[in-house]
C-alpha cells in the first residue's frame, strides 16, 4: 500500500517518479517551517477558543516563540473564519482518501460550513507564493472531508491565506468548485493512485520542479534539463535574419532555460542554508538572517511617534485606482475617471493566432 500526503500531492499528481524522492529532507525544515507549525497552532488556539486573545504560553511546541507580528498577522484570518463560520470551526482533521493500492492521508488547518457551502482553509505562513486554483492539497483536504462528512455541498470554497507574502490577488486567494467538479478532481486523483500503484516512475520536469527536494541534486530527469538548458543559454546562434518561427522558438527555449536555473539555484541554496545550519561549510558562502520591511509593532500610532517626538508621521493620499476597486468603490466609476500611461512595449507570451482572429474579425465586423 503506498501512503502519500495530501501536503506533497501536487508534485505527484505531475511527476509519478517524484514518489521516488518523498524520503528526501525537505530543508526548509528550519525556522521557516519552525515559524509556520506556529503560527498554525496560534491560529488553531484561536479557533478553537473562538477567542482572538487565547489561552497559550509564550511559545509554540516546538519552541518557537508566539510573537507579536505573528499575532497581528493571524488574528484577522481567525475573526474572518469565526465571523463566517455557521457552528464550529474544525481544525487539524484528519482526512483520508483509498484507492485499490494506495492512501492519501492530511490535516487541514480549518474546515466549516457557512451559508451552506464547505470552507477549507490553509494556512501558508512562508513567502514562496502559493496559489489556490489547482492546488491539490486543498483538493485532497476537501475531497476527503466530503467523505468523511458524507454530505453533498453544492459550492465547495478552498482559501489559501499568505498574510506576509505580496499576491496581487490579496493575502487571502479563493477558488470556488461545485460538487461535480471537485469530483471530477476526486476521479482524476485515483486515476493518478492507480498508474503509482502500477509501479509508473515517469520523470516529468515543469514548475512543479520548484517544489521538489530532488531538484538540487537527486533527479537525473531535472539533471538533464539543466545541462540542456546550460548549452542552450551558452551555444553561439545567430540572430539577424532568423525566421519568425525561429524567434519565437529561441525565446520559449531562452524562457524554459531561466525556469530551470532559477529553479536549480533555488534548490541548491535551500540544500546549501539547510548544511551550513547542521555545521557544514560550503567555501565561499555562509548563510545569514533575511528580514522584510521594517513596520511598526502592533499599538503603536501616529499619534504615540507624535506625543514622543512632536513630528508627524501621518501622510495622505489618494488610493490607487486598483486599491479603489479592492475598497468597493466600482469598476465602471473606476474606468471613468482614470487613465493608464503609456510606458513603452513589454513582451509577453500569448496566442497570437487567436490575436490575428480577433483583430481581422473586428476589422471585418466595423
Amino acid at each position: 500500500m503506498i501512503e502519500l500526503r495530501a501536503s506533497g500531492l501536487s508534485r505527484v499528481m505531475k511527476c509519478a517518479g517524484s514518489i521516488s524522492f518523498i524520503d528526501l529532507p525537505e530543508y526548509e525544515s528550519g525556522v521557516p517551517a519552525q515559524e509556520g507549525t506556529a503560527a498554525g497552532e496560534l491560529l488553531q488556539a484561536m479557533l478553537e477558543q473562538r477567542n482572538l486573545a487565547p489561552v497559550v504560553g509564550t511559545h509554540a511546541k516546538n519552541g518557537f516563540p508566539f510573537d507579536a507580528d505573528m499575532k497581528f498577522h493571524v488574528t484577522p484570518i481567525a475573526e474572518d473564519i469565526l465571523t463566517r463560520a455557521s457552528g464550529g470551526v474544525l481544525c487539524e482533521t484528519e482526512v483520508t482518501i483509498y484507492s485499490t493500492n494506495a492512501v492519501v492521508k492530511g490535516h487541514s488547518d480549518a474546515n466549516f460550513v457557512s451559508d451552506g457551502k464547505l470552507y477549507v482553509d490553509d494556512l501558508k505562513y512562508g513567502w514562496k507564493i502559493v496559489e489556490v486554483k489547482e492546488n491539490w492539497q486543498l483538493l485532497a483536504y476537501a475531497i476527503g472531508e466530503v467523505i468523511r462528512r458524507q454530505q453533498v455541498f453544492d459550492t465547495i470554497v478552498l482559501r489559501i491565506h499568505q498574510p506576509r507574502q505580496h499576491h496581487e490577488d490579496g493575502s487571502t486567494r479563493t477558488w470556488e468548485l461545485s460538487y461535480n467538479e471537485l469530483m471530477s478532481y476526486y476521479d482524476k486523483l485515483l486515476a493518478r493512485l492507480e498508474v503509482l500503484a502500477s509501479g509508473s516512475k515517469e520523470l516529468v520536469t515543469g514548475p512543479h520542479c520548484k517544489y521538489c527536494p530532488a531538484a538540487g541534486h537527486a533527479c537525473p530527469a531535472f539533471n538533464r534539463a539543466y545541462h540542456s538548458a546550460l548549452d542552450y543559454v551558452m551555444s553561439d546562434f545567430k540572430q539577424d535574419d532568423i525566421t519568425e518561427e525561429t524567434l519565437a522558438f529561441q525565446l520559449n527555449q531562452l524562457d524554459r532555460a531561466n525556469d530551470i536555473l532559477k529553479i536549480k539555484k533555488d534548490s541548491l541554496s535551500d540544500l546549501a542554508n539547510y548544511r551550513i545550519k547542521g555545521g557544514s561549510i560550503i567555501p565561499g558562502w555562509m548563510s545569514q538572517e533575511s528580514f522584510g520591511h521594517r513596520k511598526w509593532k502592533p499599538g503603536v500610532t501616529p499619534e504615540v511617534i507624535k506625543m514622543l517626538t512632536g513630528k508627524n508621521i501621518i501622510k495622505e493620499e489618494m488610493l490607487s485606482p486598483a486599491q479603489a476597486e479592492k475598497l468597493g468603490v466600482p469598476k465602471d466609476l473606476v474606468k471613468n475617471y482614470s487613465e493608464s500611461y503609456f510606458a513603452g512595449m513589454k513582451l509577453v507570451k500569448g496566442d497570437s493566432g487567436k490575436l490575428a482572429d480577433k483583430i481581422f474579425n473586428n476589422k471585418e465586423k466595423s
